[in-house]
């Protein structure tokens, strides 16, 4: 039984236990020490990420960080120094995240003035970009400017600041909101290469989230902003509809599959079931996949007869890593799910129970393996004749093992663009830090070969304009190839 296959997130605090909120002698040096520790003793590729080669930049940065820590007054201060910590393991998957969200009622009067003399909004960093700065007009291939939010909630001006962590900041100019007023910096964007940027978001409510790779294109940054002089806001690159169904348009079966979450799995069920026919009769195939986090690998096994041209060898092995946490995590969420286990199918409940046989059995510190490598030998359909599963940069983890197996398939493409990279490492918990109490999301398992698409991704056999709409693009590449 392949464990791995299935990638969770749940909220446990196993790891010794603290209670939350911040005493007079709690801070961020102390969160700092409890995310060493934890990684330390508990992350599956630390020894693939801590060589002899870099272990002298590792005790650095650790030292570094540790000094710096200290001078973090805030918890999104406190968040930056421990994801920076955290993102020297090149895992997408593990992550530093915010505390507990945030929500004020914005129809109470009384709940949006509390808000705004909170910590969380007085302590966000406030810049006043200058008169050029928000009249100027950049061309689009220049990341400074003037931006909408997709949602036209938010108009920012983005421009120059370097400082530790970032080269610019996106400042609001505008905001549909009172809880964020004209100045405060909305975000902080780093440069990775050419086009591509890393940096700390601020949500509604001025908490941070670190984003791995934010692309710019052509006025387009990332999925949530564009340029406002841009002629045509529309990026096709995006499906922001969550909802699963299929439809048929020019002899094109399009399937829409948002998630593979576990949860989804009846729906997904149900969307194959009502798809079978029009699947039989059609020559081409599209799979839209945009924006699908992952879940459940078994929630896309129905398609594979649909992409099937000959045996697909499957040769990626996954390891388990074996330690007193990850056992009590597991434990702990196999104990939740059979709380209500006709949510989950039956191949997850006996995934569950074999891997944590094989953990307890397992000497602490080592790697189980699950699963052999293996031919997965199907008979193939005679439509669709063509199949093209259309992504990008949201698709990640089972989502992109759905990538893996279709290119075994001899009338398959990839379309769109690189998916998220989230393929090395697996299977996530998160726990909290006792002061802050900010989540450390965290892998258990690892892969054998894949982690070379580790944060870079797959890339797709045809790249997509992203001033085009893609689904009209995908099926004339299908119906011309």
């Amino acid at each position: 039984m392949k464990f791995s296959t299935f990638s969770f997130l749940v909220a446990l605090l196993p790891w010794p236990f603290f209670a939350f909120g911040q005493s007079t002698d709690c801070g961020c040096q102390q969160d700092f020490e409890y995310v060493v520790d934890f990684m330390e003793a508990n992350f599956p590729g630390f020894d693939e990420n801590v060589r002899a080669d870099n272990r002298l930049n590792y005790v650095v940065l650790k030292e570094q960080l540790a000094d710096q820590v200290a001078t973090a007054q805030t918890p999104n201060d406190c968040l930056k120094y421990l994801t920076y910590y955290v993102e020297f393991f090149k895992d997408n998957h593990t992550k530093m995240r915010a505390a507990k969200r945030l929500y004020v009622d914005e129809m109470s009067t009384a709940a949006v003035a509390e808000f705004l003399s909170s910590a969380a909004f007085l302590q966000t960093e406030t810049i006043a970009p200058s008169k050029k700065q928000q009249r100027k007009k950049y061309p689009l291939k220049d990341i400074r400017g003037i931006y909408w939010s997709t949602d036209s909630m938010y108009k920012v001006a983005i421009i120059p600041s370097a400082a530790q962590f970032r080269d610019y900041v996106g400042v609001i100019l505008e905001a549909r909101t009172e809880l964020w007023t004209k100045g405060q910096v909305k975000f902080e964007l780093q440069q990775k290469a050419n086009n591509l940027y890393e940096g700390f978001f601020y949500n509604r409510y001025h908490q941070g989230a670190y984003q791995t790779a934010v692309p710019f294109n052509r006025g387009f940054l990332g999925s949530y902003w564009v340029k406002a002089d841009k002629a045509n806001p529309i990026n096709y690159s995006l499906n922001p509809d969550a909802t699963f169904g299929h439809v048929v348009v020019d002899s094109t079966v399009i399937l829409r599959l948002p998630s593979f979450m576990g949860d989804h799995t009846q729906e997904i069920d149900s969307l194959y079931q009502a798809a079978q026919a029009d699947l039989a009769k059609n020559p081409y195939l599209l799979i839209d996949v945009r924006d699908n986090g992952g879940g459940n690998s078994s929630n896309f096994s129905a398609l594979l007869p649909y992409l099937y041209t000959k045996p697909i060898i499957r040769t990626e092995t996954v390891e388990l890593y074996a330690t007193q946490g990850i056992i009590q995590l597991y434990e702990e969420d196999f104990r939740k799910i059979m709380k209500d286990s006709t949510q989950v199918n039956a191949e997850t409940i006996q995934a569950f129970r074999e891997g944590i046989a094989d953990l307890k059995q397992a000497p602490l510190n080592s790697y189980v393996q699950q699963g052999e490598p293996d031919t997965l030998v199907l008979t193939p359909h005679p439509f669709p004749r063509k199949v093209g599963i259309l992504y990008n940069r949201g698709c990640a983890s089972a989502c992109e093992d759905l990538l893996f197996m279709a290119q075994h398939s001899d009338k398959t493409l990839l379309l769109g663009d690189h998916s998220g990279g989230f393929v090395g490492y697996g299977n996530i918990f998160t726990v909290y830090t006792p002061c802050y109490g900010l989540g450390l999301s965290c892998s258990t398992t690892r892969y054998s070969t894949q982690w070379q698409y580790e944060v870079v991704g797959i890339a797709p056999d045809r790249k997509l304009n992203y001033n085009k709409d893609w689904i009209q693009q995908a099926i004339a590449i299908l119906k011309n190839n």
